[in-house]
């Protein structure tokens, strides 16, 4: 079997017509056939050639009708109708290439997305076996735990017989010392009672002596400590005095100092705003100047692309006539 060959094969290689030469107009003897810039085209030569010859033709055909006096009919139903495509070899050309292409694009992305989900698929099974080896990590720790806890375990039985033990036997010895130092502390007690009574009876005389002493001192302390008092008071009210003196000092300074603040504060927010509206202002007429652009841009292209559709009615009507 032969390749599958579509209609636009079929179409390419169907024969092209020849456009027929139109009979040169009066007043143009010199001036040359209409039909030059077809045969021109197939020869093979710049399509910018064949546009120049193109426009000269219809420039020609112009002026013959000026000189003649004649206007060129216009065709109302031509004129009301939906503009359709025309079909050029190149353009049959550009039409395959850009199929092609999209049909690149769709086997690219198709490539795309199966590497993407073979990562996927790959990255989910490292992923579980990260999660079994991690599982079986902590099962192995948590053996390990379990050991080391009854290990512990055991420790702790003997530490505490151990203890129990020792703290048997120090209780015992406990008891033995405590009996011990009960007889000594009875001892000691008759000892100690005899010796506060003597020493009652020499502190009472002494403590009629003291207290006439204390008396006289005591009154002459307080003199002074009242004398002290008073000085202390008078030095505390000074120093109260400096120190509101030196709050209200800073206080103002600190006043100051925020109102300088936000002086400055408003000054910069100022600025910004100023800064803010001449950047979007900018903006703005960067915008206009694109949108300008593009829309001349656009108008171009559209002119582009209807030039020589109307270049072929004109000469379509020019060789009716």
């Amino acid at each position: 079997m032969g390749a599958y060959r579509t209609w636009e094969d079929l179409d390419d290689e169907a024969p092209k017509p020849v456009p027929a030469r139109a009979a040169p107009g009066p007043g143009a003897s010199g001036a040359a056939p209409i039909g030059t810039a077809d045969e021109v085209e197939r020869l093979g030569a710049p399509g910018e050639l064949v546009d120049l010859l193109r426009k000269k033709e219809q420039l020609e055909a112009q002026l013959r009708q000026f000189a003649a006096g004649e206007q060129a009919p216009v065709d109302e139903r031509r004129a009301k109708c939906f503009p359709v495509k025309v079909h050029t070899k190149e353009s049959r050309i550009e039409e395959r290439r850009l199929k092609r292409r999209d049909e690149q694009l769709v086997l690219l992305t198709q490539r795309s997305l199966e590497r993407a989900h073979l990562r996927r698929v790959r990255a989910e099974i490292e992923r579980q076996t990260r999660l079994r080896q991690i599982e079986s990590a902590l099962l192995a720790r948590l053996e390990a735990d379990q050991r080391a806890q009854t290990q512990r375990r055991a420790l702790e039985q003997m530490t505490l017989s151990r203890r129990r033990n020792a703290e048997q036997e120090e209780e015992r010895e406990r008891a033995q010392q405590e009996a011990e130092r009960l007889r000594r502390a009875e001892a000691l007690a008759d000892a100690r009672r005899e010796h506060q009574m003597a020493e009652e009876a020499r502190l009472a005389e002494e403590r009629e002596a003291l207290i006439s002493r204390w008396t006289s001192e005591l009154q002459a302390a307080l003199g002074r400590a009242r004398r002290e008092r008073e000085q202390q008071r008078m030095a505390l009210e000074r120093e109260e005095q400096a120190r509101r003196e030196a709050v209200a000092r800073r206080t103002a300074e600190q006043r100051m100092a925020r109102t300088q603040a936000e002086v400055l504060e408003m000054t910069k927010r100022a600025a910004e705003c100023r800064l803010r509206g001449e950047r979007n202002a900018r903006v703005r007429a960067e915008q206009r100047a694109f949108e300008a652009r593009r829309d001349e841009t656009s108008r171009q292209a559209q002119a582009r692309r209807v030039e020589p559709r109307r270049n072929r009615e004109r000469e379509t009507t020019i060789r009716e006539g």
